[in-house]
């Protein structure tokens, strides 16, 4: 507000000043006075229309739409609180409430972006797993085909037990909400292909809140704690919620306990233990994961995990193969559990999945488990389990990426930053993050682009100018535009990192970005690369390739996502493509 309230003196002091130097040239007598001093005496000042939160909140809120939140009341009940003065505890009335967004009102809002509409319109033809639509629940609903409703309930797997009506804790006897193994029969069962698995379904669940309800000391049946509310819906039941949260599963779960015992595997048998923090520190993440870097890995303290967030837990393992590959030999067992974990991550962190891979990551994660069994005389922990429900919910609803919390979980910084009104709370919160969504609906452009300081180049003063000539279709002699990075549709692009071209053989073509142009559009000059995937460090070797150059546009690459050239911890003069999902 010091922002408006500055302007609004500003424009006040600029009108006053103004009026006066204008009058003082008019003449007492002139006819024409009364009319000007009419002028001056009209003016509004546009900032005061601003200068109170009430004011601005009104404008735009009507400008944009603003879809308001709704606070609903529960009803009253009674709490006991201890009197400062007194010390006496007395009982208060509570007003109980909740707040919430119409959802209705919030998708009629959202498409009233075109590009929204038209992105949602757009029609694509494809044999893969993509997005939810290419799911067999989708495709197989009997109400998706003209009109919508609840597709699946997302969050962490706390919250989903709880909200499905399952059990709140995962040291229960029966804690999968996907099927009625048990916690012993876990450590033996590793695809749901054996006959020992049982999956949970409609009948199955109605015949556990039928035991409940007629045993009402019964406090759980087979993991079923109680009959969810959701399950009241025409077209939507809690056995067919297939949303795993990869996110926790495996950032925060599997990998983290599976990289902890790795290197005290490593610090036992192949490298002092001193020497694992200091390579991991050293080592250079590259340029895309500078915010990434595990900066304080715990490996003293108890538990399962290191310490790291998601982000730090991901950029870590895909890494490790070239921070330890030089002192584990090959053919190591416990380093090919890893490098099983490495694949089984790929997939299912690919934004497209192909039936052949939902296939391969079944035989993956069972490889995996038994491995994992054989090497180490510990439990699987229950995020193991549930990794073997994951090719069938890829199939059932898409990949697993579209529906993990890693989102939600960046959603909170909003909140966090904004946490300063303590009275009503929610309210507060809620409102001001519906004007921010309202902003961001009003102003974003959804293939928009940025881009670093533009240059204004002669095209015959570039290196392989006649073939930038040649595609561009211009004369040699002209003016190109050239930057050092841009932004496509929130992806960064820099001169020195590598795309993913196309396909050969079932082989990735990678290439350097050697410049950026902009003309009627975004063009990178790309220096082609032979590459070869090393398993043992679970990377693609690439070299560049003489005088093989190529001009791609953002949209005409195979994968949106750009890599950094990396180089191993042992330093074999060698380049190395760390990629985080099968291409």
């Amino acid at each position: 507000m010091s922002v408006v309230e500055s302007m609004e003196d500003f424009v006040n002091d600029f009108h006053t000043s103004l009026r006066e130097n204008v009058l003082n040239v008019v003449p007492v007598d002139s006819t024409s006075r009364s009319s000007v001093e009419e002028v001056f005496n009209g003016f509004n000042n546009p900032f005061s229309d601003f200068n109170t939160d009430t004011k601005w909140r009104k404008y735009f809120s009507e400008k944009w739409g603003v879809v308001e939140p709704i606070e609903i009341h529960l009803g009253v009940r009674y709490d006991s609180r201890r009197n400062k003065i007194s010390g006496m505890y007395e009982q208060t009335t509570v007003n109980d409430t909740f707040i919430y967004i119409p959802l209705l009102k919030t998708l009629e809002f959202i498409f009233r972006n075109d590009k929204v509409c038209n992105l949602i319109q757009e029609e694509r033809q494809s044999d893969m797993y993509c997005d939810f639509c290419d799911g067999q629940y989708y495709k197989k609903h009997p109400l998706y085909s003209i009109f919508g409703t609840i597709s699946q309930i997302t969050g962490d797997n706390l919250g989903l037990n709880s909200i499905l009506g399952y059990v709140e804790s995962f040291s229960a006897k029966h804690y999968c909400r996907l099927c009625l193994t048990d916690k012993v029969l876990a450590q033996e069962v590793f695809s749901e292909d054996d006959p020992r698995m049982i999956l949970r379904n409609r009948n199955l669940n109605e015949e556990h809140y039928k035991y409940l309800a007629d045993n009402p000391n019964e406090n759980s049946c087979y993991g079923v704690k109680r009959n969810s509310i959701l399950n009241t819906l025409t077209y939507f039941n809690v056995s067919e919620n297939f949303v795993l949260d990869i996110m926790h599963d495996i950032l925060e779960g599997v990998a983290q306990y599976e990289v902890k015992l790795l290197f005290e595997y490593m610090s036992c048998n192949l490298i002092s233990g001193d020497s694992i923090p200091q390579r991991l520190y050293a080592f250079n993440y590259g340029f895309l994961e500078r915010n990434n870097r595990p900066t304080k890995v715990n490996l003293q303290q108890a538990g399962n995990n290191i310490g790291l967030n998601a982000s730090q837990t991901w950029c870590l393992i895909k890494n490790i193969p070239l921070i330890f590959g030089d002192v584990v030999p090959v053919g190591d067992k416990h380093w090919h559990l890893m490098l099983l974990l490495l694949h089984i991550v790929n997939i299912i962190f690919s934004p497209c999945i192909s039936e052949g891979m939902i296939i391969f990551l079944k035989h993956l994660i069972k490889e995996h488990h038994q491995l994992f069994k054989d090497l180490y005389p510990r439990n699987l922990i229950p995020k193991h389990h549930l990794m073997i429900h994951y090719p069938e919910c890829i199939r059932q609803i898409g990949p697993l990426i579209h529906v993990w919390t890693m989102r939600y979980e960046a959603k909170h910084r909003f909140f966090k930053k904004n946490l300063k009104n303590f009275k009503n709370l929610t309210k507060s919160l809620a409102k001001k993050h519906q004007l921010a969504i309202a902003y961001h609906w009003e102003s974003c452009t959804i293939r928009g682009i940025e881009s670093g300081p533009v240059s204004n180049e002669l095209l015959s003063d570039l290196e392989n100018s006649d073939f930038i000539s040649e595609q561009l279709q211009i004369d040699i002699s002209s003016e190109v535009m050239v930057t050092p990075w841009v932004k496509c549709q929130g992806t960064e692009y820099r001169s020195g990192l590598v795309v993913f071209l196309e396909c050969v053989d079932d082989a990735p073509v990678f290439g350097k970005i050697v410049k950026i142009f902009i003309k009627d559009g975004i063009y990178f000059l790309v220096s082609c690369m032979e590459s070869e995937f090393i398993e043992h460090l679970h990377a693609f070797s690439v070299v560049e390739q003489e005088h093989c150059l190529v001009l791609k546009k953002p949209e005409e690459l195979m994968y949106y996502k750009p890599f950094d050239l990396q180089m191993s911890y042992g330093n074999d003069h060698l380049f190395y493509i760390v990629v985080d999902c099968y291409l």
